[in-house]
């Protein structure tokens, strides 16, 4: 490769299109007398729409401890018309004598379980079966950090995270002939727990 020509001034910051980086060419002499060409760059992230949380619901309710035994029934996250980012899912529950080897307080695993279904960019993902409070550490959380559970001698409260590590995109409403989702599909009978609810967070794009 050639010298660089002695003319060339630096450049002004240029924007590079589709980039999140700005940079910067400045010519300069080095101490052997060859002109070289130093590169800047500087981090712009993209700036995103508004965060929220939204609970899953079904016909407006979003307490999860229903009776579904005769039949699953589907509680799911408002769709909006632009994507969506989401960051984590969050379920929060209440029970007297919560306890592992079983489904929260009721004394038995449960038959079917809890699943999250996701359609992400037109793909889909069902979770394992929630069945025992175990399953929330063990199979929904990614880190046991993200289950807690507080005892109380009136009522025990528990909270479970899943936290993904990238986040779950989730297309407008009218980019596929089926819409991507989130939802969280109830099979047993879980009337008997004092409350149950989930939701998520994320941002739009």
């Amino acid at each position: 490769m050639g010298d660089i020509d002695n003319d060339i001034k630096a450049s002004s910051t240029t924007r590079i299109v589709g980039s999140d980086e700005l940079f910067a060419a400045d010519v300069s002499r080095s101490q052997d007398g060859i002109n070289r060409l130093k590169v800047d760059s500087e981090v712009s992230p993209k700036s995103i729409g508004g965060l929220f949380i939204d609970q899953f619901s079904n016909n407006g309710s979003t307490a999860l401890n229903i009776n579904a035994s005769g039949a699953p029934v589907e509680f799911t996250i408002p769709l909006k018309n632009q994507d969506t980012a989401i960051n984590s899912i969050s379920i929060y529950g209440r029970d007297n004598g919560i306890q592992f080897g079983q489904f929260l307080a009721i004394n038995q695993p449960l038959s079917v379980g809890i699943i999250f279904e996701i359609k992400s960019d037109d793909n889909t993902f069902s979770s394992p079966a929630i069945v025992t409070t175990d399953d929330f550490r063990n199979k929904f959380c990614i880190s046991p950090r993200d289950f807690v559970i507080d005892v109380f001698s009136n009522e025990d409260v528990f909270t479970a995270a899943f936290v993904s590590p990238s986040p779950i995109i989730i297309r407008g409403q009218n980019t596929f002939a089926t819409p991507d989702y989130i939802k969280v599909i109830i099979n047993d009978n879980i009337s008997a727990v004092n409350y149950l609810e989930a939701s998520v967070f994320g941002a739009s794009l």
